[in-house]
C-alpha cells in the first residue's frame, strides 16, 4: 500500500512538472511586462492630451510632445514633468510631428497652406524650438509628388515620411533630397478596392530601417525592412493577443513589439519572431487603466509612451525584461 501511494505521488509530481514546462512555454506567459508609472504632467496636473505624437531623445531622455490643435511642442524630462515649450512663432506653419537631432537640434514636420493646397516642410530649430533652416523635400518621383505626410522618424541621415491615407512612404537624405519611396498598397499586392477601403494606423521605424505598420481593416501588423522583405503577423479576435482595432505600432531595442488596440484598450507585447508575450492595460479610468491607447513611442530606457482620447493624457509605462 505504501509503494502505491508512494509510485501514485512520483506520478503526480511528474505530471505537475510537465504541465508546469508546458505553461512556461505558452504564449502569453512571458515575463516581459510593462508596469504604469505616471501621466505626462505640468504643475498644474496631468496635461489632458488626446491624440498627439511623441518623439524623445536619445541623448537626454527628454521627451517632446507635437499638439497639431494647439500648434505648439512641449518638453517633459525623465520624471514626466513639463520643463519647457515652444511653437508660437508663426513663421514655423502648423507643427505635426517632430525628431530630435544627435546634435539636439530638433526636426519639425510643418505644412503651410498656399492656393494649390498645404505645402510640407521639414524645419530645422534649434533646441529652444528657433527655426534655422527650412528644408524642402526635394525630387520625389510623380507617383510620391502627392504624398501628405503626418509622420516624421529620424533614422541616422535619413529622414522617412509616411502618409497614412495613400499608405506611402518617402525616404530622405538629411536635406530632404528623395532617397527612396515605398508604395505599400503595391508592396502588398492590394487590389484597387482594397487599397481604397485601408490605411496606415499606426507606423514607425526600428533603428536598423525595418518599418512596422498596422492596417486596423486587416486585422494585421506588418514588419517590411529596408529591401522590402515583408512580414505580417496577428489574428482578428477578442482574447489577448488578439486584434480588434489596432493602431499605434513600435519595437524597442531589445527587438519586442508594441501593438495598441483602440477597441480592447490594451497594449499587446511580441517578441521579434512575432509571438505573443503579454499585454498590459484595460478599459477604465483608474491608474494604468487606458482609453482608446492610440500612438506609442518607446525611449532608450524601457518607458514607453500611450497616447489616449477621451483627455486621458500620455501614460507612460516601465517595460521590464526578466
Amino acid at each position: 500500500m505504501a509503494n502505491r501511494k508512494r509510485s501514485l505521488k512520483l506520478h503526480l509530481i511528474v505530471i505537475l512538472s510537465i504541465l508546469l514546462m508546458i505553461a512556461c512555454s505558452t504564449p502569453g506567459m512571458a515575463v516581459v511586462k510593462g508596469t504604469y508609472l505616471y501621466n505626462l504632467s505640468s504643475f498644474t496636473g496631468t496635461i489632458p492630451y488626446e491624440e498627439v505624437r511623441i518623439f524623445y531623445d536619445r541623448v537626454t531622455n527628454e521627451i517632446y510632445v507635437s499638439n497639431r490643435g494647439e500648434r505648439s511642442v512641449r518638453i517633459f524630462n525623465e520624471n514626466g514633468m513639463e520643463i519647457f515649450n515652444f511653437g508660437d512663432d508663426e513663421n514655423l506653419g502648423s507643427i505635426i510631428d517632430g525628431q530630435v537631432e544627435k546634435d539636439g537640434n530638433i526636426l519639425l514636420l510643418t505644412y503651410v497652406m498656399e492656393e494649390n493646397g498645404p505645402k510640407y516642410l521639414i524645419t530645422r530649430c534649434n533646441f529652444r524650438g528657433d527655426p534655422k533652416a527650412t528644408i524642402e523635400i526635394k525630387n520625389l518621383p510623380k507617383e510620391f509628388s502627392d504624398i501628405s505626410p503626418n509622420r516624421l522618424i529620424l533614422r541616422g541621415e535619413k529622414i522617412y515620411l509616411a502618409d497614412p491615407n495613400k499608405m506611402k512612404v518617402v525616404v530622405t537624405d538629411i536635406n530632404g533630397v528623395f532617397k527612396d519611396g515605398y508604395d505599400l498598397p503595391a508592396i502588398l499586392e492590394l487590389k484597387e478596392q482594397q487599397r481604397a477601403d485601408s490605411g496606415i494606423g499606426g507606423f514607425s521605424v526600428d533603428q536598423e530601417g525595418n518599418m512596422f505598420f498596422t492596417i486596423p481593416v486587416f486585422f494585421r501588423a506588418y514588419k517590411l525592412t529596408p529591401d522590402r522583405q515583408l512580414t505580417d503577423f496577428g489574428r482578428k479576435g477578442s482574447g489577448p493577443g488578439r486584434f480588434s482595432v489596432i493602431s499605434g505600432i513600435v519595437s524597442d531595442d531589445e527587438g519586442y513589439i508594441y501593438v495598441a488596440d483602440k477597441l480592447r484598450c490594451v497594449v499587446m507585447i511580441f517578441d521579434k519572431n512575432f509571438t505573443f508575450q503579454n499585454e498590459f492595460g484595460y478599459r477604465g479610468r483608474k491608474p494604468g487603466s487606458l482609453i482608446v491607447p492610440s500612438n506609442l513611442e518607446i525611449d532608450a530606457k524601457g518607458r514607453l509612451y500611450v497616447t489616449q482620447m477621451r483627455k486621458r493624457g500620455i501614460s507612460v509605462f516601465k517595460i521590464t525584461y526578466k
